[in-house]
């Protein structure tokens, strides 16, 4: 039995009483501010005897969020480790997105099974994109508001959303099926190889043979409504690069944004990946954006002292500090965030949206009927 209430897509469901055990704890945590009410006001008090030019800074740092996009972006948000705060990432730069701009944008949760971009977004019984799918399929939208009926209004209304993705099911016993030698692609099935960045690109075939996708039109015809609508469309991936859902959501994007912890394993992971995604076929024409992300206060490893190394090294690298709201896990709200944290997260955003407009960035995977739809 499902835990939510029957009700009109495009609009969050109410959870049953009783049935979301964390819903009091969530409701604590997503008010929990990232600077203490103590540091707030000391804060508030120095600035009372010196000039702030923080406004003024954070004002030109979000500039690049507001530039014009005339055809549809989509970003990709990937990593090679779950809890390096992936979906965090995407749900904060949905949110700068939103807020910064009158057009609509979207976030899609494209996890196995195990996505949390909806919950970070305040719409935790949002429809899967499956759902949306399947609607699609019967009928396609004509217009902004027909995508918002297939989707969920998250917060403010131009920010729509996909839910967690549904896990498929044994036909006979009604369980979890086991997973099969066939990965799930939001284009449907897709058999390995995948890629890693000592391996082969992923599907292909003898040499001279060209690499394939062969994507079914369901997932495909969505993705490009979402497009057409949504000047802005962003990508929760899976943890890994080996899922070929991951491959097809980038090879589908005009930028990505690959989080890594700030540790040994995660430079590592960046310095890796980086070097390999110039020479496989499939993305290395899709700009890619390090994000070295800060698990914990302190440590010994600093975000933005990695993320100035991999920039040493020649790649494209950003930080993001710890910030105790987001740490929380919960609903994304950018008015509890640090002052740091809204200073560097709207540069990223700034950074991200520049790499996607820009006029040589075309997906590789973009067909004829992509481009016709413009």
């Amino acid at each position: 039995m499902s835990s939510a209430e029957p009700r009109a897509h495009g609009r969050p469901g109410r959870p049953v009483a009783g049935s979301d055990a964390a819903a009091p704890i969530r409701r604590l945590l997503r008010t929990r501010p990232a600077e203490s009410v103590l540091h707030r006001a000391l804060a508030d008090t120095a600035y009372l005897f010196r000039g702030d030019d923080y406004p003024q800074r954070l004002a030109e740092a979000a500039a690049g969020t507001q530039v014009p996009v005339t055809t549809g972006r989509r970003i990709a948000v990937v990593g090679t480790r779950g809890g390096a705060g992936r979906s965090t990432v995407a749900a904060l730069l949905a949110r700068i997105y939103a807020a910064m701009r009158a057009d609509t944008v979207a976030a899609v949760d494209l996890a196995p099974g195990a996505g949390t971009l909806a919950l970070r977004l305040g719409v935790p019984h949002a429809p899967p994109l499956e759902t949306a799918a399947a609607r699609l399929q019967a009928e396609a939208p004509d217009s902004l508001h027909g995508l918002a009926a297939l989707l969920t209004a998250a917060g403010p209304a131009n920010l729509l959303v996909t839910g967690r993705r549904r896990p498929a099911l044994n036909a006979v016993s009604g369980n979890p099926a086991p997973p099969t030698s066939a990965a799930w692609t939001p284009a449907g099935p897709l058999v390995p190889p995948v890629w890693t960045p000592g391996g082969p690109a992923p599907g292909s075939g003898a040499a001279g043979e060209e690499p394939g996708r062969n994507v079914p039109d369901g997932a495909s015809r969505i993705s490009r409504a979402i497009s057409r609508y949504c000047p802005i469309t962003l990508f929760d991936c899976g943890a890994g690069l080996t899922d070929p859902g991951v491959l097809w959501a980038v090879e589908n994007s005009h930028a990505a944004v690959f989080v890594t912890p700030a540790s040994v394993a995660g430079v590592e992971d960046a310095l890796e990946y980086a070097a390999a995604w110039r020479r496989l076929p499939g993305i290395s024409g899709v700009p890619l954006l390090i994000l070295v992300a800060q698990p914990a206060p302190g440590g010994s490893f600093s975000a933005s002292r990695e993320a100035g190394r991999l920039r040493r090294a020649g790649i494209d690298a950003v930080h993001l500090g710890h910030d105790r709201h987001l740490a929380a896990g919960v609903e994304v709200r950018s008015s509890l965030l640090s002052r740091r944290t809204r200073l560097e997260a709207a540069t990223v955003a700034s950074r991200v949206l520049s790499a996607a407009c820009a006029p040589e960035t075309r997906p590789r995977a973009e067909s004829a009927t992509d481009r016709n739809m413009r």
